[in-house]
């Protein structure tokens, strides 16, 4: 099996990258940062996102798993100091594996994609944009703009906006608004809406110069006409420990001390 380790650029981490390189060959494993059957992301939750980017054109081959040595840990299952458990569990198979399909966004010219969210702003002017969802109007949103989440997603950006967390096991887009103006003479529906997996979203900014962000890469500065989200067939598989239950993690991560 062929390991690569994926890591935040800091000195901590690369000094106990340096010892995980030691231990994982010891145990049999060969480190391949170019073309792994598994990743090993170490760090926080931003990690395994940019871990996804650098891979992506390979996510169909490839496994995530992750050591925290961050703060919150949503993606992690494993401890900094449960390296020879992880790599023990890697050799017997012993491990619990979700896959979760990304969120693309189509442009005249290019497609994005996502594992949380893509974020459409407009920071220093209203953004207008119309609404469509599935070939119909839903609304001219007018605010600071619009962030389309998946479910995995959902308790990301998504939730600090009030948005529903839903289900990583549903495949489904989440549609939120950011500061809408809501008055007698403009309204939007000022609430987030879920969608099957089959739905798509079309946006159509009224605004130039606007902003997209996805996940934690930003500074796409865009004058599009039309962005089409949708589920895409790509995939990313991360491993958990063999007893993992997402309703515990949901609660470990945000509600327990």
């Amino acid at each position: 099996m062929k390991i690569a380790l994926f890591y935040k650029e800091n000195k901590l981490s690369k000094e106990c990258v340096d010892d995980f390189t030691r231990i994982i060959k010891a145990h049999g494993f060969e480190i391949d940062n170019v073309s792994p059957d598994v990743v090993i992301f170490v760090g926080g939750d931003g990690t395994f996102l940019r871990a996804v980017h650098r891979y992506l054109d390979s996510l169909s081959k490839i496994k995530f798993v992750g050591i925290n040595k961050g703060h919150l840990g949503y993606f992690f299952s494993y401890q900094e100091n449960e390296l020879e458990l992880l790599l023990s569990d890697l050799k017997a198979k012993k491990y619990h594996e979700e896959s979760y399909r990304l969120l693309k966004a189509s442009f005249a010219d290019s497609e994005i994609y996502a594992v949380n969210e893509i974020r459409i702003e407009s920071p220093f002017q209203t953004l207008i944009s119309e609404v469509e969802i599935n070939h119909k109007r839903l609304e001219s949103f007018r605010g600071n703009g619009l962030v389309v989440s998946t479910s995995l997603g959902s308790s990301a950006y998504n939730k600090s906006l009030s948005g529903a967390i839903v289900s990583p096991k549903l495949e489904a887009m989440e549609l939120t608004e950011i500061a809408p103006i809501n008055n007698r003479i403009y309204h939007s529906l000022h609430s987030s809406l879920v969608l099957d997996a089959n739905s798509e979203i079309v946006l159509k900014p009224k605004t130039s110069n606007i902003i997209v962000g996805y996940d934690e890469l930003v500074g796409e500065d865009k004058n599009s006409g039309v962005i089409k989200f949708s589920l895409s067939d790509k995939k990313v598989s991360l491993l958990y420990k063999e007893d993992y239950d997402y309703i515990s993690h949901l609660s470990k991560t945000f509600i327990e001390d």
